[in-house]
């Protein structure tokens, strides 16, 4: 299963960052502490790096090296690294540092395509639907996207109707889209000049649903994963099974008088779908840094 990461950016002091390093160790990931001068002697390592910055993490990303910031930082630094093609942020109590997830989950058999023109966006995009196995591929160009829809699978399609040209798109997407259905998230800003003139042209037709950028993340974190339409979703699955054990009367609360042998049914409430919570949970801070 590949790591969702391949370096480590923190600032945590010696002892939360030793236990950070022994939990990535102990689940199978060989861990080097690095400088931004000796990263590269350790191509077969997650790197760590106690003193990161937003430059060190545009050249991880240029050698295709995705990192993690891990540990609390300041809006400001948050916004910094987010534009510098930063999309996952781990800052938990490390008393749950059970909860850090380590690997992808398992390859789905459905395809995302996303053309924003955006590319720390798309690499946002990209970086959380791959953590939760799906492919994605990203389009820049719209003569490219077309080609794309053309020849491969698409399932879901995102597009950022304020970056791109509705009057030559919407009329080749519309052909599209009957021959080969797809489902389109549309972007939008509905404060933005030319919204009638834009819906009058068609892009309510291809993307069934419209959202702000503005209100992006936290619509689409929490549309996964992804399931069918209900009025409320349950967050646990209960389960119960019978044990016997010894009871016990009490005088006044406190002092045991009487012991017997009982059998009763304990109840248990299991989370559903934790794999996929941990992972959503390193893009939440994207809906506070997005513009």
């Amino acid at each position: 299963m590949d790591s969702l990461f391949g370096a480590v950016l923190t600032q945590l002091p010696d002892l939360e960052k030793n236990l950070l390093i022994s939990w990535l160790q102990v689940n199978g990931l060989v861990v080097k502490e690095c400088t931004n001068k000796n990263w590269k002697d350790f191509p077969d390592s997650i790197r760590l790096f106690s003193k990161p910055s937003p430059e060190l993490t545009k050249e991880l990303l240029d050698w295709s090296i995705e990192p993690i910031l891990c540990g609390k930082f300041s809006q400001e630094e948050k916004m910094y690294y987010q534009s510098a093609g930063v999309s996952l942020l781990w800052d938990k109590p490390f008393s749950q540092i059970n909860s850090f997830p380590i690997h992808k989950l398992p390859e789905k058999k459905l395809t995302w395509i996303v053309c924003t023109k955006n590319p720390n966006f798309d690499q946002n995009i990209s970086t959380f639907l791959k953590s939760l196995g799906y492919q994605v591929f990203i389009e820049v160009n719209p003569e490219y996207l077309i080609k794309r829809l053309l020849v491969g699978p698409c399932h879901f399609l995102i597009l950022d109707w304020d970056n791109l040209d509705a009057k030559t798109l919407v009329p080749s997407l519309q052909k599209i889209k009957r021959e080969k259905p797809f489902l389109s998230l549309g972007i939008k800003d509905f404060d933005k000049e030319h919204l009638y003139r834009d819906l009058k042209m068609g892009i309510s037709v291809i993307s069934e649903v419209l959202v702000g950028m503005k209100e992006f993340w936290n619509v689409f974190l929490e549309s996964f994963p992804l399931s069918e339409e209900f009025a409320e979703i349950k967050q646990w699955k209960e389960s119960s099974y019978a044990i016997t054990k010894l009871s016990f009367s009490f005088q006044e609360k406190r002092i045991p008088v009487s012991m017997k042998q009982t059998e009763t049914t304990i109840l248990k409430a299991n989370p559903i779908q934790e794999d996929h919570v941990h992972r959503i949970d390193l893009f939440r801070w994207l809906s506070s840094v997005s513009n």
